[in-house]
């Protein structure tokens, strides 16, 4: 019996593969870096099934070259890295992994904003390079108070609502804008302008769309507070990064990033020469226990669709049938 072909555009551990391969003809990249496109275009040829990740672009041409292509499992919530439009054109399901990343990425936005208000990355370049020739002093990189900050919440969607209820342990002052109405007990929803002159930290938590797209602009950032902070760990895109190094460089606004316009990040780049900004190399869901959760979902997702069966989590159920009963 001839197996179904599917493609693993990512590296996975081995133990995994050889458990793919005992129900696929499994063709698996076996690099960390991310696979060419020219490689991934010749391996869909007569592929059915296919299993990413963020750092794995689908544009519609490559659908359109796949022909025999029935899923699309991507080990992310997000979806903005594959044509969803031409994959729901074409009839594929595109299977992802909502709802299992909420608290690790909320925690990390946390992280984030005690590590750059309490200057934490700093202090430890700091002492690191041997600068600290004295004991306690009054006035050593001095910080400013989570407890007393206005922080503005972007996005009330899963991740938005964690963070919020951990900052109320923090005794925060919250705000918060939402794409649609939305009510949170103990949080001012405001228009997204005011959000961002009023607010001493933001936190990026809405979803990638076009209407989103560099929803923290150069204007709204120029509105913000001088000595404010710009937390992200939701997609780069969501951030006008021009006007973001301007203000970072100048050294009126701080950062915390967990996601870029591109990654990784160039050689060079202006936000690695600045001590006011936090980088971290996109690992808002990197504990091992919501990566096994991800990965779970996905191979879920993978299963079905290579059974000719509804994805458990489909990113766009409209390519089912719409059923009668």
């Amino acid at each position: 019996m001839v197996k179904p072909k599917c493609v693993v555009a990512l590296g996975l551990p081995s133990d995994m593969i050889d458990t793919l391969g005992d129900a696929y003809d499994v063709a698996a990249w076996p690099e960390s870096q991310p696979m060419p496109e020219a490689v991934l275009k010749d391996w869909l040829t007569d592929a059915h099934g296919l299993l990413c990740a963020l750092s794995t672009p689908i544009s519609a041409a490559l659908l359109e070259h796949a022909s025999r292509l029935q899923v699309i499992s991507t080990i992310s919530v997000g979806v903005d890295h594959i044509d969803i439009t031409a994959a729901t054109r074409l009839g594929i399901p595109v299977g992802h992994t909502p709802g299992v990343l909420v608290d690790s990425t909320a925690d990390l936005a946390l992280g984030l904003m005690l590590a750059v208000t309490r200057r934490m990355a700093e202090a430890d370049r700091w002492i690191r390079a041997g600068n600290w020739a004295q004991g306690w002093q009054s006035d050593l990189l001095l910080g400013t108070d989570l407890s007393q900050a206005t922080v503005g919440i972007v996005g009330l969607g899963a991740i938005g609502q964690a963070v919020i209820r951990r900052l109320r342990g923090f005794g925060s002052n919250v705000l918060a804008w939402n794409r649609t109405p939305r009510h949170m007990d103990g949080v001012q929803m405001v228009e997204l302008d005011e959000l961002f002159a009023r607010s001493d930290i933001v936190s990026l938590h809405t979803a990638m769309t076009p209407e989103t797209t560099h929803i923290a602009d150069r204007q709204r950032l120029a509105s913000m507070r001088a000595g404010a902070a710009l937390i992200n760990t939701g997609r780069g895109l969501l951030v006008d990064e021009a006007a973001l190094i301007d203000e970072v460089c100048s050294g009126r606004l701080n950062a915390g990033l967990d996601v870029f316009s591109v990654e990784p990040l160039r050689p060079g780049h202006p936000f690695l020469s600045q001590e006011n900004v936090v980088l971290l190399p996109h690992v808002g869901s990197a504990t091992a226990s919501t990566r096994l959760a991800m990965v779970g979902r996905a191979l879920e997702n993978l299963h079905a669709g290579m059974a000719g069966q509804a994805l458990p989590y489909c990113a766009n159920p409209e390519v089912y049938p719409i059923s009668d009963s």
